[in-house]
């Protein structure tokens, strides 16, 4: 395997992305892309992000250590099949779908033992597509979740981890099941909900479209990723059906007994659907990008005033020390500062820790 060479299957927003971003952090490497759209393969090779060009792959795969497939899901299963001629042993596979079980059955029936498909989600994106539309940093601090097969050997799913935590991005390990039962609930639900939202609407407006000129604020805000590509919802809706449908007819039975509610003015009831939903929603973490992940905190004291967070960043950027994230406290009864720091090792931890208390601010650990 050629642990240098990668080829990335598409070179939209995302397969765009992550040639940028190899081309940053790894310069050394040979990058080649393949894509119908002659503009995207000119694009980057004008910018240099990639250094050879294809429309297509077959004359690509050959000395690749890693092949990405950043295209629409429904067409990953007959690139597989391709790959299963063409790649060489040792390859590693990996896609960037936002639904990994199908793709992981496909990948397990369409390739040799010797070629190895890792399912990639990278959990980032932008409101335009292209490879114009790409950012090197787009991946920085961003969950990139990994499906390895059973078989699949660690060295691997440590060299794909190295390789996806070079572009900054977050690599998490989940299986293909977990990965999709998450994301139907907490992207693929959300998407169908706010979409039969604008529908409800839509059908309730009159002839004058008063509704539709009142349809600001609030409304635009829980309704905004209704705008998102129609046909790439419907890949990944008919993708996830499993786990989108019982998701579903749960929302429909709530939907349902509180309209059962609010017909027989069951006042209590109603007030525990709106107590309960406030309950759950004031628990998850609204800035802290890391929870899922073993990141080491810093606490701080600091006075509120301006460019206090830039300075508590500069003492530590000076020093070589990373801050992953930074999250204000507001509510700090049993918390020991108001500012957490995120970083990636207790070493980092503690040399931040005696770096803000030499310059005066109050930093702690708590274990």
């Amino acid at each position: 395997m050629n642990s240098s060479g990668i080829t990335i299957i598409g070179l939209g927003l995302i397969g765009g992305s992550l040639a940028k971003a190899f081309r940053r952090t790894n310069p050394n490497f040979t990058i080649k892309g393949v894509d119908t759209n002659r503009d995207n393969l000119r694009m980057a090779l004008e910018e240099g992000s990639i250094d050879l060009a294809a429309e297509r792959m077959e004359e690509m795969i050959p000395g690749s250590g890693v092949v990405f497939l950043c295209t629409p899901v429904s067409r990953i299963p007959g690139l597989l099949k391709t790959l299963s001629r063409t790649a060489e042993p040792g390859t590693i596979i990996t896609d960037a779908g936002s639904i990994k079980s199908g793709i992981m059955k496909a990948a397990e029936q369409a390739l040799p033992n010797d070629v190895f498909f890792i399912g990639g989600h990278p959990m980032a994106g932008a409101e335009r597509s292209g490879y114009s539309a790409g950012i090197p940093h787009l991946f920085e601090n961003a969950y990139y979740i990994l499906t390895p097969l059973p078989d699949t050997p660690p060295w691997a799913v440590k060299h794909l981890e190295n390789l996806i935590a070079s572009t900054g991005a977050l690599p998490l390990v989940l299986d293909p099941l977990t990965h999709d039962r998450s994301v139907g609930a907490v992207s693929h639900l959300p998407h169908i909900v706010a979409a039969a939202l604008v529908h409800a609407v839509r059908m309730a407006d009159d002839p004058e479209h008063l509704i539709k000129k009142l349809a600001a604020g609030g409304f635009k805000d829980i309704t905004r990723i209704a705008s998102s590509n129609p046909k790439m919802w419907q890949d990944i809706c008919l993708s996830n059906k499993e786990q989108i449908l019982p998701l579903l007819s749960n929302t429909i039975q709530i939907l349902h007994e509180f309209g059962k509610s609010l017909e027989q003015n069951k006042d209590e009831d109603i007030l525990a659907f709106y107590e309960q939903a406030k309950t759950f929603r004031d628990q998850i973490p609204s800035s802290d990008i890391l929870y899922l992940l073993p990141y080491y905190q810093v606490y701080v004291d600091v006075e509120d005033r301006p460019g206090i967070i830039g300075q508590v960043a500069t003492i530590l950027g000076n020093q070589n020390v990373n801050i992953k994230n930074i999250r204000i406290i507001n509510s700090r009864e049993d918390e020991p500062g108001c500012l957490v720091l995120s970083l990636d090792s207790k070493e980092a931890r503690e040399k931040a820790v005696a770096l803000l208390n030499q310059a005066g601010c109050r930093a702690y650990t708590k274990e």
